[in-house]
This record gives structure tokens, sequence and C-alpha cells, in this order.
């Protein structure tokens, strides 16, 4: 994208916040009970302190060459080719996973809302406002992303507020009666999804975040503030439908907000979470799809990836229309795929990215910024 770009720390914590959250608080509590059953919430506990973690392998990174995107990065500390050849799977993951974004969307209004229309419509609509986005840039969407931000937390505060009354403490007992090893699954289960994406921030940390000095605190409050929203919507989940039901749902906060009631006057709110789910998950797709784009630039050397955003955002349209067959084949990817998917970028790259460039510098390569 032409140009320096500058995010605030609080812009770029708000985006964190929002990303991490996006796709989990509506579908996830139904895997993890799979695995943990009542004690998912633990698993959430875990993978929360987990993703804690690895904001510190990110911000290692990111303090290699502070005014590079992740993709130069990789050219910088593995060599021109094999870091071409290591962005353009990055790439490839970051554009798959934007297609998902819109696929998941898509599948949702249709199962829920809008039944007697196409996917693909859905899908065409959702993904032209991911392009647009994308497209105007990290510095729009973050600024939208604060407006947005507050709807966002007085609606997810009134759910639990409205809920909580419901809550049945003999749901989640008794603790740990399967043992810990379900909970170690379902918690990496639940990193993958909540925070080993989050290197898909590395293109924008901290080149693009105009205080430094705070940004990386910023990154550790977005994360922390997001475990908490979902520790307790997981929590709420499974104290108000019960591990069984949330097994069993496909999304099962949904269900949640449908039991809300208030005085007979107030119920079926389930707009709340809906609302609060499309827009979290609309920035996940937005981030996604920037990344790929910068990345895609990069790799040919283009100094203006907008152009390409319109080709770009029709092959991920028509790839969110191919890459799942059905729901069924959602939860098998996201219970036996993702983890492994994930994971090679949010942890095993930033891993071996940082332990090449201490061995560069043992043997007395000279780093250049």
């Amino acid at each position: 994208m032409p140009g320096k770009t500058n995010i605030s720390a609080r812009q770029f914590m708000i985006l964190v916040l929002l990303f991490s959250v996006g796709t989990i608080l509506l579908h996830t509590s139904s895997p993890l009970a799979g695995f943990a059953k009542q004690d998912a919430w633990l698993a959430a506990i875990l993978g929360t302190v987990g993703g804690l973690l690895n904001v510190g392998l990110f911000l290692a990174v990111g303090r290699l060459f502070p005014h590079l995107t992740l993709d130069r990065v990789n050219e910088k500390v593995f060599g021109k080719w094999l870091g071409k050849l290591i962005n353009f799977c990055f790439f490839f993951w970051a554009f798959t996973s934007s297609s998902f974004i819109i696929f998941f969307v898509g599948d949702f209004i249709k199962t829920f809302w809008e039944p007697e229309t196409p996917i693909a419509a859905l899908n065409i609509l959702f993904g032209a406002v991911v392009i647009l986005a994308a497209r105007l840039g990290v510095e729009t969407f973050a600024r939208s992303a604060e407006l947005l931000f507050i709807p966002f937390i007085i609606l997810i505060v009134a759910l639990i507020i409205f809920i909580a009354p419901q809550a049945q403490i003999h749901y989640i007992q008794p603790v740990l009666e399967n043992g810990i090893r379900p909970v170690i699954q379902a918690s990496l289960l639940y990193l993958s999804l909540f925070s080993v994406a989050s290197v898909i921030f590395l293109m924008i940390f901290p080149s693009s975040v105009s205080q430094s000095k705070t940004a990386g605190k910023a990154f550790y409050m977005g994360i922390l503030f997001g475990g908490i929203l979902l520790i307790i919507v997981i929590l709420l989940n499974l104290l108000v439908l019960g591990p069984d039901l949330v097994t069993r749902n496909i999304a099962p906060s949904y269900a949640l907000a449908k039991k809300i009631n208030i005085g007979d006057f107030l119920t079926r709110l389930e707009a709340i979470i809906a609302f609060n789910w499309i827009i979290t998950t609309y920035f996940r797709g937005v981030i996604y799809f920037h990344c790929s784009l910068v990345v895609f630039a990069n790799l040919f050397e283009i100094k203006d990836a907008r152009p390409f955003s319109l080709p770009l955002g029709m092959l991920m349209i028509v790839l969110s229309l191919i890459a799942f067959p059905n729901t069924q084949a959602v939860g098998h990817f996201i219970k036996h795929i993702w983890l492994f998917y994930g994971s090679t970028f949010g942890l095993l790259l930033p891993f071996v990215l940082l332990c090449t460039s201490k061995i560069r510098s043992l043997f007395g390569v000279p780093k250049h910024n």
C-alpha cells in the first residue's frame, strides 16, 4: 500500500481484541465442550494464558526489525528466495483464512436467518464489504473498529447481565471429572483459534503503530480482554445450557441469547450476540484479507496492491463457496486440522524466525535494518 500508515496503540488494541473474539464468540463453545464437557471454561482459561505467552513470542519477533512487516523480516532473516517461498505460503494461509471467514458468515445467515437465499449471494454481499475495507487500508478500518467497539461492549455486557440469573452451578460440576487430558486438548484447540492466528498482526505491528512504546502493552491488553470476554461467554453457555446441549448445538451462544426473558417483555434477544459476532468476524476477515494483499504486493514488488483487491477478492469469494461442502466439514476442519494449519504460521514460523535470527547474530552475520 502506498505511503506510510499509522494507527494508535488504542486502535491496535481494539483490533486485536475484535480479531481474537471473531468467529470464536458464537461457535467455539461447542467443540470445546465436545473435548472437555463441563470443564470447557477451564480450557478457555488455560488457552488465554497460553495466548498471553504467545504474544511474548510475537513481540520478540517484532523487535528484530521494528520498521518492517513480517514478510520483509522473513526475507531479511531467511534470505531472498527462501523468504519469498515462506511468504508465498504465508500469503496462502492468510488468503484462505479470509475465505473461510466469508463462508462462516454466509453459512450462519443462511442457516438462521435466510434459508431461502443462495449462499453465493450472501457471500458476495459480505465479501464486497470486506474487499472495500481492505482496499481503503488499515487506518480506515481501524477507525471504524473504534466506532463499533462501543456498541460491541454495551451489547456484550447487556447479554451477560440479562442471562446471568439463569445460571445453574451444577452444570459445571464435578470439576475435572474426566481428568486433565481433555482440558488440555480443548485448550490447544482454543489457543489455535484464539491467539495463534494473531501472528497476522506482525504485518501491522510495530511498523504501522505510531506509539511503539505502548504498542506491546496494547497487544497484551487486546488478547487479555478478548480472553476474559470469551471465558465469561463460554462459562455462561455451560451454566445456562449445560454441557450436553452446548456440545450438540452448532451455535450455542446464539441459543443462549434466545433464552433471555426479562418480565416476558424483553425476550429472544439473539440479535445481540449475532450483531457482535458479525462485527468481530468482519474485522477478522478484513485483517486477513488486507494482510494477504500486502504480502502479495511485496512478493511481486508491487508498490500499490489496491488494484488487485478486486480480482483477489473475487477469488476469495469463489474459494469460500468451494472450501467446505457442508457444516459438518467445518466442524471436522476446526477440531482436527486448524490446530496444525494455524500453528504452522502462528507458532512454528515465529519460533524458527527468532531462532534463526539469534543463530545468525552468534555467527556474526550483520543485521541490516
